[in-house]
């Protein structure tokens, strides 16, 4: 299944080969550890609903780059909410566990829907101009999600956007400059943003993509499917201006490392868990033992000299 986006992009945000916490994705079960702790933990997906966010525990509430959308806008009749209400009150021990656990999860979404509109209603003030292209909207909607923290309960919070049109099979420089102009003005007003609110120390940014690409372009200018690749995180609180894993000594077959494919393809020589590793720690996920064995249930399959803790990820003095 290598080279495969759907695939990839799925086990990218499971971080879980073997399924040993099936249906869960890396981020569910980062808020899962912290909600079991005593740590409020919400998550959101600005991009539909994320295997990423996906916990046993707890649920992700799900955003437009525009905003919550009301639920059941044109109800048959004005007190629809309370009529649902009132049915999936009437459970009993009898009911079974697929009943209870339905009318458990509807009525929750009833209060976490009405609290975040409420909330959101009040956070209208973003003082940083952000662009007009979709991930901005995306990042400037997290920002406005930020400020209702203290409304929510909530400790902590993650967030999930995404941006596309990176699957360049032509033309590929022309795209390329395209869409990093377009990335770089989205982040630069987040960070801007983040700056004016006094959240930048306290958050992480994470870009991550499926999988590399090809570094000998095909006949149409473009690159196509690979395996290993970069990615890049910043925040107020990074170790900034690292350069970090194992860079090639050749890009052509037959490299001394034998980490080079055709065509320029790489094996990486990092796991994903390396980085969630430390991210995982900053975010308060103790470093060693069944918590970590849970977020991350493959790092254990590698050396030690393979995965970053926080110390190399962040600068915990300031």
């Amino acid at each position: 299944r290598l080279y495969s986006h759907n695939r990839m992009s799925l086990e990218s945000k499971l971080e879980d080969l073997f399924d040993e916490f099936g249906g869960t994705g890396v981020g569910g079960r980062i808020a899962d550890v912290m909600a079991r702790a005593g740590v409020p933990t919400n998550s959101f997906s600005i991009d539909g609903q994320q295997p990423l966010l996906t916990g046993a525990g707890t649920s992700q509430f799900i955003l437009s780059r525009k905003g919550l959308a009301a639920f059941n806008k044109d109800p048959p009749i004005d007190n629809m909410e309370d009529v649902l209400r009132n049915l999936n009150s009437a459970t009993t021990d009898e009911s079974g566990f697929f009943a209870s656990t339905w009318s458990s999860k509807l009525t929750e979404v009833f209060d976490k829907q009405a609290l975040l509109q409420t909330e959101l209603a009040k956070a209208t003030n973003v003082t940083t101009v952000f662009p007009g292209d979709t991930t901005a909207d995306q990042l400037k909607m997290v920002t406005r999600i930020m400020q209702t923290a203290e409304g929510r309960g909530s400790k902590r919070d993650i967030f999930y956007v995404q941006t596309t049109g990176f699957d360049s099979h032509s033309d590929v420089d022309a795209k390329l400059i395209e869409k990093f102009t377009l990335m770089n003005s989205a982040l630069k007003a987040f960070v801007d943003e983040l700056k004016v609110l006094d959240l930048w120390e306290s958050t992480v940014l994470v870009q991550f993509s499926e999988f590399g690409r090809t570094l000998n372009p095909n006949s149409g200018g473009g690159s196509d499917h690979a395996w290993g690749g970069n990615h890049f995180m910043l925040g107020g609180s990074v170790r900034g201006g690292q350069i970090l894993g194992q860079y090639p000594s050749d890009f052509e077959e037959g490299d001394a490392e034998g980490l080079v494919l055709s065509r320029g393809r790489l094996i990486p020589s990092y796991p994903w868990d390396a980085m969630w590793k430390g991210i995982a720690e900053w975010f308060g996920v103790p470093a060693a033992g069944p918590e970590m064995d849970e977020v991350l249930p493959m790092h254990k399959n590698f050396p030690s000299d393979k995965l970053y803790d926080k110390e190399d990820l962040f600068d915990l003095l300031g």
